[in-house]
């Protein structure tokens, strides 16, 4: 059955900037309904102030009408959401997510010619207490007999470790598809190793599959670029840094084709490191300057090879050329003329830094966790990497990345598998055993009588822990 609170509108992608004015409205029309609420408790339903608050609540609609006729608010395991985008959270926000949940109210869907009448009638049929409104027939009948036509309530929609939209398949499909990515790097890097053509049509078809992986589940595939394969970083970075990049396209709403390009340019931007001394790329410790120099030859060494290639798009040679460039131009090889940066590039700059900082490596002695790899991006936003994608990464990625250990104000342990509204709320794994055979994940926006049940306290690392964290991507 067609579900009109959860169903995906096609439309055209949206820029990043449309997204977030899209978003911002939402947060302010689902405020402003708060107030209405509120009011409603307050004082009569002819009062000016409630008139007056349920007359904002549809201007404020107004904008988001604009788009389809209609606005679906909906919650999902103590998450909001605004028809397909995600909302910030806030203690407000998070007091009324808890209080509907309470009446197992699970989405709400306002349709264009809302009247105020029907807001004011709708903000105290809410007020009432879970029992009458069930010896009533439900919101349903409620909303029929004070004949509120243009909104639609669903009930809760309860989500677990197993019942969840998308993790079950698309959990078992990730990791196959990093697999086969990794071994479409091994048998290209190996054919320009020995001077043979590699078959640039089995990468483009496994780039294809990996951009639906991402589509599909985003934090399955995220969660595999946390893996630490010191034997094979070189083939592991090259897929980390498509498997981000990617994830970042599809956050900005990238269409499938952009994507593939992307994932393209993101797994050869690197390539030009195939020509360079094998004793330079895994030396330990610092480079020398005679050693600076022939590493900072990768990106032309990579252009003179995918030049070389058959079919293969323009934007990775460009991508190649320009992701150590820097924001600010300061970095290799030295700019020349006036021409921006392509956004691919800005990109895969991002996405490279970040598994970089992350990385099991030779030279690296002391292993970054991802939360503090965000700061670092986060502090050389404007310089290094473009600030707004950056933004938009940590968006992505959360403060306390996919990979990540906490440790909770419970004394609990938990290690981040996705994403939420809040930045500071991930879903987190609670490690008891430490074998990999746990199953419990919950919420950090998980509420009781408006107070978070569990809040993150600090990050851990999982060496001094001895957490094998690969077990549980794997």
């Amino acid at each position: 059955m067609h579900d009109p609170l959860l169903a995906r509108r096609d439309a055209s992608p949206l820029s990043f900037v449309q997204q977030q004015l899209i978003i911002t409205t939402a947060k302010r029309a689902f405020l402003q309904l708060n107030i209405v609420f509120r009011n409603s408790l307050l004082y009569p339903p002819s009062h000016p102030l409630v008139k007056a608050s349920a007359n904002l609540f549809l201007h404020i609609l107004e904008d988001l009408f604009s788009r389809n006729g209609e606005c679906a608010f909906h919650l999902v395991g103590g998450e909001l959401f605004f028809d397909t985008f995600s909302l910030p959270i806030d203690e407000t926000t998070s007091r009324k997510i808890a209080s509907l949940a309470e009446k197992n109210i699970g989405g709400i869907l306002f349709k264009a010619g809302l009247a105020e009448q029907e807001v004011v009638s709708f903000a105290y049929i809410v007020q009432r207490d879970q029992t009458y409104i069930t010896s009533r027939g439900g919101m349903a009948a409620l909303l029929e007999r004070e004949s509120i036509i243009h909104i639609m309530v669903q009930g809760l929609l309860k989500t677990d470790r197993t019942s969840e939209t998308l993790p079950g398949e698309a959990r078992r499909k990730a990791p196959a598809i990093y697999l086969d990515a990794m071994q479409t790097v091994k048998e290209m890097v190996h054919s320009l190793q020995v001077g043979r053509p590699f078959n640039s049509q089995k990468t483009q078809a496994m780039l294809h599959t990996m951009v639906d992986g991402v589509l599909d589940n985003r934090d399955a595939l995220l969660g595999l670029t946390t893996l630490k394969l010191h034997d094979e970083y070189t083939f592991a970075h090259s897929v980390n840094v498509a498997v981000l990049a990617i994830g970042l396209g599809t956050a900005l709403k990238f269409d499938k084709p952009q994507l593939a390009a992307l994932g393209f340019a993101a797994m050869m931007h690197d390539i030009g490191k195939v020509n360079l001394p094998i004793e330079v790329i895994n030396k330990p410790g610092s480079l020398t300057e005679p050693e600076w120099e022939i590493m900072r030859r990768h990106p032309l060494e990579g252009v003179v090879i995918l030049s070389g290639m058959q079919g293969i798009h323009q934007l990775a040679m460009v991508t190649a050329l320009e992701h150590h460039q820097h924001y600010d131009t300061h970095g290799y090889p030295q700019k020349s003329g006036t021409a921006q940066q392509h956004p691919f590039s800005h990109i895969v700059a991002i996405a490279d830094a970040f598994d970089a900082i992350t990385a099991v490596r030779v030279y690296y002695k002391v292993l970054k966790p991802p939360d503090e790899a965000i700061r670092i991006l986060l502090k050389l936003r404007g310089s290094d990497f473009n600030p707004m994608l950056v933004k938009a990464f940590a968006n992505m990625v959360g403060l306390f990345p996919i990979g990540t250990l906490l440790r909770l104000d419970t004394s609990e342990i938990g290690l981040v598998v996705h994403q939420t509204t809040d930045l500071f709320r991930p879903r987190v794994i609670l490690l008891t055993t430490l074998d990999g055979t746990e199953q419990e994940e919950i919420s950090l926006l998980e509420m009781a009588r408006g107070k978070y049940l569990r809040t993150p306290a600090a990050t851990l690392d999982t060496n001094i822990l001895k957490v094998n964290i690969n077990q549980y991507f794997t």
